[in-house]
């Protein structure tokens, strides 16, 4: 770009992402409301009348300076990256709703992995480093029962249950995606540059952070919102309290994604979060074939135009969108009436309706989704808004 030269989309989105803006800063925030361009241009005062602090927006101002955006583009060329800039068709339009969208994406992928990430659904499978043997069979029951269904798989190439969902998804032929908290031309841990090469190469390895970008203590916890915001919902498959999976749970929850918990034995560390999701109105995934049925009618809606897989249910004509988020659906219909008596757990819905546990989790999902029902408590569920 020339000095003087007005930047494009493109230019801009690459200023900004290379230049790595810190998870505390105000300026990602703009991003939210803003095209690229203007922020990148903006002055210091401008930024700061726009809400940034003054500290964030003269430091911007100043590193902005150092930065030779036709040099950052060679080099990513060189290093086999592309970058998936806001605004751009490329871009994944459900970062978007978060309070601090990235810039772009970074990510080490060929086209058609990175069409199909727009066209089809999206499950997050996150967990634990620390995984047990069963919790591996189990990520890898549940990777493979969404990879054979035509469901993306997202998780974060940590040890343990993410490594696990990422092999299991190619073994099974699926599309993984794995989202890094590091710069995506670096290979963390450095014993996954193996499975790193196979996704690069049938998948898609993405990063926010700019090229050569190392892992701190800062930069997995801020990932795990892209973790939440890019699948349809979420999967918690073995991880304690304190986990990342949990975090990234706790993401997607205050996105308004359907989150998915496998349970476990109260006698383990590793399963506390877990069960501490169920506690709090989590769907239960107890059988994998199961989980995806439920996955494709909880997240039909937040799909918009995204297609499903052949052998969806909710891909019939009976069951379009129109109708599906329609209140005649007579399962929702009946949830509804109940909720609309006051608060009610999900165990008081099987009561009262008479549906399988199934049925009303499917259900709370849709009206949801909608916003005819929302979340009062653990486990709690009461109306949105009342009827007139």
């Amino acid at each position: 770009m020339r000095e003087g030269t007005p930047p494009d989309g493109y230019e801009a989105a690459l200023g900004l992402a290379w230049m790595g803006v810190s998870a505390g800063s105000t300026l990602p925030r703009l991003l939210k409301e803003m095209e690229p361009q203007r922020i990148w241009r903006a002055s210091a005062w401008q930024l700061v009348a726009w809400g940034a602090t003054r500290r964030a927006a003269e430091a911007f101002v100043e590193a902005r300076k150092g930065v030779d955006v036709s040099a950052a583009s060679t080099a990513l060329a060189e290093l086999g990256l592309r970058l998936l800039p806001i605004g751009s068709s490329a871009y994944p339009a459900e970062l978007r709703h978060l309070e601090s969208p990235p810039a772009g994406l970074f990510v080490r992928s060929s086209v058609e992995p990175l069409k199909r990430l727009l066209d089809l659904p999206r499950i997050s499978i996150v967990g634990t480093r620390k995984a047990t043997p069963e919790g591996l069979r189990v990520a890898e029951a549940f990777a493979r029962a969404f990879a054979t269904r035509g469901v993306t798989v997202i998780s974060g190439m940590a040890m343990g249950i993410d490594a696990q969902v990422h092999r299991s998804t190619l073994d099974g032929g699926g599309l993984t995606v794995a989202i890094l908290g590091c710069g995506a031309d670096v290979v963390y841990p450095r014993s996954h540059r193996w499975l790193y090469e196979r996704i690069s190469e049938r998948g898609i390895v993405a990063s926010e952070l700019p090229p050569g970008s190392r892992p701190t203590r800062w930069t997995f916890p801020y990932r795990n919102r892209l973790l939440a915001a890019l699948g349809d919902a979420v999967l918690v498959v073995q991880g304690s309290n304190k986990s990342g999976a949990l975090q990234t749970a706790k993401w997607a929850l205050e996105l308004g994604r359907p989150v998915f918990s496998v349970p476990g034995s109260i006698m383990r560390k590793d399963s506390e979060g877990c069960n501490t999701l169920l506690y709090e109105g989590a769907a239960p995934a107890l059988d994998p074939e199961v989980t995806v049925e439920d996955f494709l009618q909880q997240t039909r809606i937040e799909r918009g135009k995204r297609r499903v897989p052949d052998g969806d249910p909710a891909a019939s004509p009976a069951h379009d969108l129109r109708s599906a988020a329609s209140p005649e659906d007579s399962r929702q219909r009946q949830v509804l009436d109940a909720v609309g008596t006051g608060p009610m757990t999900a165990d008081r819905l099987v009561m009262l309706t008479g549906l399988s546990v199934r049925e009303v989790g499917a259900a709370l999902g849709g009206l949801e989704a909608a916003g005819k029902v929302i979340r009062g408590g653990p486990g709690t569920y009461l109306l949105a808004t009342r009827p007139p």
